[in-house]
């Protein structure tokens, strides 16, 4: 089970608060979650923000290629 705060960048927000770096989708209640993806990033900081959607299909990319 992942631990929540895992999912939390270095300044303590969590992924709902900011828009999908991908295509902007802004979370509400009861819309799809976003994700922090680290991709390599040294600091949480850096890393982006996904919606499911976004993360999905950049997942199915990667395997694809």
């Amino acid at each position: 089970m992942i631990d929540d705060d895992a999912r939390h960048s270095v300044d303590g927000s969590h992924p709902n608060t900011r828009p999908c770096d991908a295509c902007g989708h802004i979370w509400f209640a009861g819309e799809r979650r976003h994700e922090y993806v680290d991709d390599g990033a040294e600091h949480h900081k850096a890393a982006q923000v996904l919606c499911v959607l976004c993360l999905r299909q950049r997942r199915l990319t990667r395997a694809q290629q």
